[in-house]
């Protein structure tokens, strides 16, 4: 069963892929909305690489393409968590002009005081402000232009049912020690 970590190492494994002409990515391929803004079909492409589409279906049962849309369907299933408190896995959205729309969404690789260090899809390159391509880069943001951090609801972890052999073991042990005693008081 795929977890936060699982979602956040599959991000991980595409930091570098970069586009081609018009948007031509494997992301939108995948999705079926080719040569279009991909920053929320890539997030959702790593959850269906997961088997965890279902927790970012917002738009289709893949997941989404439209941030606002999104970010309304997060917000309807109570998936929103204070900005300081995000955890590996998580979403963050963006609102870069202040008009109150989700711009852009990212998955949390780690978060800190002083922002949080995110992988976005369909950003541009951080090392390199002169190339026009975008792709997939691991960056870290402020939380100032942060419109709201998301936590999906992965599934959870079950530890096992605590064993009851140490009870019966006990119970055992007991009743030998009982035997032994009465076996002795038989033997005086």
């Amino acid at each position: 069963m795929a977890t936060a970590l699982d979602i956040v190492n599959t991000a991980q494994q595409q930091v570098g892929y970069v586009e081609g002409a018009n948007n031509d990515n494997i992301y939108g391929v995948w999705y079926g909305l080719n040569h279009a803004p991909y920053c929320a079909i890539g997030v959702s492409w790593v959850f269906g690489q997961n088997n965890l589409s279902h927790l970012v279906a917002a738009e289709t049962i893949k997941g989404f393409s439209y941030c606002p849309a999104g970010l309304t369907w997060f917000r309807k299933h109570g998936q929103i968590v204070p900005k300081g408190q995000g955890r590996p896995g998580d979403l963050v959205f963006y609102d870069w002009n202040s008009d109150g729309q989700a711009d852009h969404v990212e998955i949390i690789e780690a978060a800190s005081a002083d922002g949080i260090t995110t992988i976005g899809f369909n950003t541009g390159n951080p090392n390199d402000h002169t190339d026009p391509r975008t792709g997939c880069y691991r960056l870290h943001r402020p939380y100032m232009f942060v419109m709201a951090v998301i936590r999906p609801k992965y599934p959870t972890i079950v530890a096992p049912k605590a064993s009851t052999n140490g009870k019966k073991a006990t119970a055992a042990v007991a009743g030998t020690a009982t035997a032994i005693a009465g076996g002795t008081a038989a033997v005086h």
